[in-house]
């Protein structure tokens, strides 16, 4: 099919946040640039209008020349795809930043995308083919964590992400991640991240809202990203501890209010987490290059993350007080939350322009 005859693509802001990349390795931010650029030029043909890119950092944190330097040399042509914007913040964190680059978007069809997430060759046409659908208020795409050694390959087996050979899983599950997503501009505007005190659960309470009342969302497998897998052991642990904290957060607000339950919860989660997590290092080692005599260690790996999460989860219980978030708002009818699959989603595509505001 010729780009003359293939649905033409409404304008878009890609709002890009700069606080992973202060973490990983260079190689993976610049992988995210290449693959965002390669993304921007197999659609150029059919794009309505000019799409803009924002980078968003906090200037205390972040020299905007790094920024700059790194999109010369790694993405040269980006400037002549899209209308690049790189944006300094006061003190803004991950949430806070797709907020407020969210907030200041000028087109219907708004795309977050992290910092060290590359995009796959048919990105962005298939995250926005939903949005063909006037009813679809956000669309999921489909992350997977790269991965290069032991520690690597065991959090890909190990994490929240499925493996690439895992589609059809994915799309089944009723999750959308800030890593990866895509919004109705005003609707996000008026329904942005809530402000928690957690560290990174702010997008399924998102989504917990957006089911309560009712609006629709689908998720699609051929919208595909490779996040950087987490930067070394220390790393590790501070992210074991913090995921702990959140969980004690969530299971707070979902579960019970009660200190010995939300301890109970924390036992729990750590033996379905370790329990799952060997298994696929059992039987998926081979889907990531993980050697037969490795996963001993991927699984010591594992136990240690989820450990210090259970601890970390523990004294949270134990210690401190949160408040009750207002109940979810009774939708206003039920919902017809996600597509069956995400090829019923582009299909429509193909026959339906895109209604944007």
């Amino acid at each position: 099919m010729s780009a003359s005859t293939q649905p033409r693509i409404p304008p878009v802001t890609i709002v890009v946040e700069w606080e992973n990349a202060i973490d990983v390795g260079d190689k993976w931010v610049r992988a995210a640039m290449v693959g965002l650029e390669r993304e921007l030029a197999r659609v150029a043909p059919r794009m309505t209008a000019r799409p803009k890119v924002t980078y968003l950092y906090d200037k205390n944190a972040v020299d905007p020349t790094v920024i700059e330097d790194a999109l010369a040399e790694t993405a040269p042509k980006i400037r002549s795809l899209a209308d690049v914007e790189i944006l300094p913040t006061d003190g803004l964190t991950y949430y806070k930043l797709k907020n407020f680059g969210i907030a200041r978007a000028t087109t219907g069809i708004s795309v977050m995308l992290d910092s060290d997430a590359a995009p796959q060759p048919g990105w962005l046409e298939n995250l926005l083919a939903p949005f063909a659908d006037p009813e679809i208020m956000a669309v999921g795409g489909f992350t997977v964590l790269g991965h290069e050694d032991l520690l690597s390959k065991t959090m890909a087996l190990s994490w929240i992400f499925n493996l690439p050979e895992e589609r059809s899983k994915t799309v089944k599950r009723a999750k959308i991640h800030a890593n990866n997503c895509a919004v109705r501009t005003d609707f996000f505007r008026q329904h942005p991240f809530p402000d928690l005190p957690a560290f990174k659960k702010q997008c399924g309470f998102w989504l917990r809202d957006l089911d309560a009342r009712g609006h629709r969302y689908v998720r699609t497998a051929e919208a595909m990203t490779v996040h950087a897998p987490h930067p070394g052991f220390m790393f590790l642990v501070w992210r074991g501890w913090t995921m702990g904290l959140d969980r004690d957060y969530q299971a707070f607000q979902t579960v019970t209010h009660s200190r010995l339950g939300r301890v109970g919860h924390a036992f729990s989660f750590f033996g379905k987490k370790v329990g799952k997590s060997w298994y696929r290092i059992a039987a998926k080692g081979k889907a990531v290059a993980l050697p037969v005599w490795q996963r001993p260690m991927a699984m010591a790996i594992t136990l240690g993350f989820y450990g210090i999460g259970l601890v970390a989860e523990i004294k949270s219980a134990l210690t401190r007080e949160f408040e009750p978030l207002p109940k979810p708002p009774r939708p206003r009818a039920k919902a017809r939350k996600r597509e069956s699959s995400s090829a019923a989603a582009a299909g429509r595509a193909e026959t339906a322009p895109a209604r944007v505001r």
